[in-house]
């Protein structure tokens, strides 16, 4: 009869004759609406309300039932059901209503699981555009961060020889001479000349000078500790500080490196093997004195280990 009342109403309708019938159907057909009855030849229809319930929370089940107690109820809701119907139907219109009313809230269920599975693919996605534009942003900072620091380092070196450039030294000079005052440390300074440079440029070519001075920042670098630092400070003019070192041990360094330079051999034309050397100059600070009077001391007595003819250290 409900059967056939459904149909009426334009619904598609499978009967099953018993539990086992039912679970088959089910199983096959997945229907939107199942109308139950607790008594069935074979199976409880407690327990058909069960397996259904378990493995479809979109399937609307109405449990009917001519027999049912106040306790059938209240399992059957527990179980599952989302309605339950007492026979003898006094109007089918009741039932139609319930019908109705399970259909609406199953569409509302697919709808809301196919928003949310809508909305979960759109979070993905903006999590996804959201990770690649981190990454961009992160991409884009450290080429910035490098960039600025490059940028630093060229406003600080040079680029022939890597060492720092004259602007530099004065502000680091400055820092070194206030530091050796405060603790009472000792602090030399070294300024070396390369000889007839001038000379070896009007000879062979700027490119092979430019090698010259390339080979000296190399060796200069090579030569002093970390705690020291070298800079370019004019043409081929070059100065080392060297804190927490006495003038005897500046003179150390100041000879290592002369010596190691003209060692090495250039050949700036074919068949053309030239040793270049350099003079210099080595002073330690003086407490009390300024930066002026260090770095001319030391200047003169590179100029005196020119005069005393090149190639040559002076210390004083």
């Amino acid at each position: 009869m409900l059967g056939e009342f459904l149909r009426e109403q334009g619904h598609e309708v499978i009967l099953a004759e018993n539990g086992a019938s039912a679970l088959d159907l089910y199983a096959s057909e997945r229907p939107d609406l199942v109308l139950l009855d607790l008594k069935l030849p074979d199976l409880s229809g407690l327990d058909v309300l069960r397996h259904i319930s378990a493995r479809d929370e979109e399937t609307a089940l109405i449990v009917i039932s001519g027999v049912g107690s106040t306790e059938d109820v209240i399992e059957a809701l527990r179980r599952g059901a989302w309605d339950f119907l007492v026979k003898p139907f006094v109007n089918l219109e009741f039932v139609l209503h319930s019908v109705s009313t399970s259909l609406e809230k199953v569409r509302l269920k697919r709808e809301n699981r196919l928003y949310r599975a809508h909305l979960e693919e759109e979070v993905q996605k903006r999590t996804l555009e959201l990770r690649q534009e981190i990454v961009s942003r992160k991409r884009i900072e450290e080429e910035l961060r490098r960039s600025e620091m490059r940028y630093r380092e060229l406003s600080l070196t040079d680029e022939l020889t890597g060492l720092f450039n004259a602007r530099h030294f004065f502000r680091q000079v400055q820092t070194e001479v206030e530091r050796a005052t405060r603790y009472n440390s000792p602090l030399s300074l070294c300024v070396l000349d390369i000889d007839n440079f001038k000379q070896y440029n009007d000879t062979y070519g700027h490119l092979n000078g430019d090698a010259v001075l390339t080979e000296l920042g190399r060796i200069i670098r090579k030569l002093i500790r970390d705690a020291d630092s070298a800079y370019r400070y004019g043409g081929e003019e070059f100065i080392i500080i060297l804190p927490e070192t006495n003038r005897e041990e500046a003179a150390r360094v100041a000879e290592r490196i002369r010596l190691t330079f003209f060692e090495h051999a250039f050949f700036p034309a074919s068949g053309t093997e030239v040793h270049v050397s350099i003079s210099l100059g080595v002073t330690s600070y003086i407490y009390g004195e300024s930066v002026s009077d260090l770095v001319d001391r030391a200047d003169q007595n590179m100029y005196a280990a020119k005069k005393s003819g090149r190639n040559a250290t002076v210390c004083r």
